[in-house]
């Protein structure tokens, strides 16, 4: 039987990849699916691979490339390749002569039309220095509009916030008091920045819910206190440079306190509670989990996502059904939730905080408890810190009482790094 991962018996074998091959379930299914592809649509070419005929970088090139034909023209454009010279051809030549190929088979390849592929998408940045990107798709005439009316806006309220200093009244649409506090209008990009987020969305009337939940910004007390650079985390996902964490953490008037073990990292269990969780637990499992329980899945469960008990609940004898705590308790993304509510995904919790999944029966796969790894460094950072202390205290008894004379404490205790997170 060929892969598919349209069913779920797809996603089941996808899963025991990524953990076999220690990757997410994202790049399980795309290997997976370049697998499936090569041996159904690239027979001929597979076999030039195999007989050493050309490298394997130009083979998942060309699996990469043609992903958008259909089974038919991958199979056209198979033949044609397979009947290069491809023991003596250049790289740039491959490269040139594909793109050509798929350019001519791919012409009626299905692909949406400029209306159907409209999207907004969420980026993080790529160097987790505290930034993230919006990218918008959709067709080039809306596209260029929004653009058009976003700089209008921004020029118009720039010349007003001009007006407005030279007048010495106050400066519009000067949210953070910047242009007021600097003396000279906001930038073009600030303006176009501010308005695109600060400004209400217009539903055309729909009632739109606020948030259910917090958004968290995970922050350890060294950073806080400046003792530490360790980062933190937005949603326990994303990284947070010290700096900024500590000026958000500051303009909050409240602190939400979130014990770890100092030897391990593993997060200190709330009180247990009644079937629903309540909102301090739900918001503890955030914590535990920000992505998805299942070993390799990668959505993040923050903001959706349900909260799972691992041993089922019995309504009927909750004396008798797995207990409503955090111990029993993790988040998974509705698809896998759904999985595991028809018996195809089942999680033993261990004593040890890991779990022991069963996928479909056909394997069993193991997965640690979600660690904070920057609390223990910290912690032995602290005591290594106050061993230090100690033994200074005990070399200036010594000297006071003339047990000792020129002798230092030893060069290793001198200076204590901070730990290299």
């Amino acid at each position: 039987m060929l892969w598919d991962d349209s069913c779920e018996e797809g996603d089941t074998y996808a899963i025991l990849v990524a953990d076999a091959r220690r990757i997410t379930l994202a790049q399980a299914r795309t290997e997976l699916r370049d697998a499936c592809t090569a041996v159904t649509d690239l027979p001929r070419t597979l076999s030039r691979l195999e007989a050493g005929h050309l490298p394997v970088t130009w083979f998942e090139q060309l699996l990469r490339r043609i992903r958008r034909l259909t089974p038919e023209q991958r199979r056209q454009l198979d033949d044609r390749v397979a009947d290069w010279d491809l023991e003596n051809i250049r790289s740039d030549r491959f490269s040139r002569e594909l793109g050509m190929l798929i350019t001519w088979f791919g012409s009626q390849a299905a692909q949406g039309t400029p209306a159907e592929q409209r999207d907004v998408a969420l980026e993080t940045g790529p160097e987790h220095d505290g930034t993230a990107r919006l990218s918008i798709t959709g067709p080039v005439h809306e596209i260029l509009d929004l653009s058009h009316r976003l700089d209008a806006a921004a020029r118009a309220v720039q010349r007003d916030q001009r007006h407005a200093l030279e007048e010495g009244r106050p400066v519009p649409f000067d949210i953070d008091g910047d242009a007021a506090r600097d003396g000279h209008p906001l930038t073009l990009a600030a303006l176009r920045y501010a308005i695109l987020t600060r400004t209400m969305l217009d539903t055309a009337g729909i009632d739109v819910p606020g948030s259910r939940m917090r958004l968290n910004v995970v922050v350890p007390v060294m950073t806080l206190l400046g003792e530490s650079e360790a980062p933190g985390t937005i949603d326990g996902t994303i990284p947070l440079p010290a700096p900024m964490a500590r000026h958000l953490a500051a303009g909050e008037a409240t602190w939400y306190r979130i014990l770890a073990d100092p030897s391990d990292g593993a997060f200190l269990p709330l009180p247990p509670g009644r079937y629903s969780p309540t909102p301090a637990m739900q918001e503890h499992l955030r914590l535990l989990d920000p992505v998805c329980a299942l070993p390799g899945c990668t959505r993040n469960v923050c903001t959706v996502g349900e909260a799972d008990h691992i041993e089922e609940y019995d309504h009927a004898n909750p004396a008798r059904g797995g207990p409503t705590s955090l111990e029993n308790l993790h988040r998974l993304c509705w698809k896998h939730h759904d999985m595991k509510t028809r018996g195809l995904l089942d999680p033993v919790r261990e004593p040890d905080g890991s779990t022991t999944w069963s996928i479909d029966g056909l394997a069993r796969v193991n997965a640690p408890q979600n660690r904070d790894l920057v609390t223990p460094l910290i912690a032995e950072s602290l005591q290594r810190s106050w061993e230090t202390y100690e033994d200074m205290l005990a070399w200036e008894e010594g000297r006071r009482r003339g047990f000792l004379q020129d002798a230092e404490p030893r060069a290793d205790a001198e200076q204590i790094p901070d730990p290299p997170f």
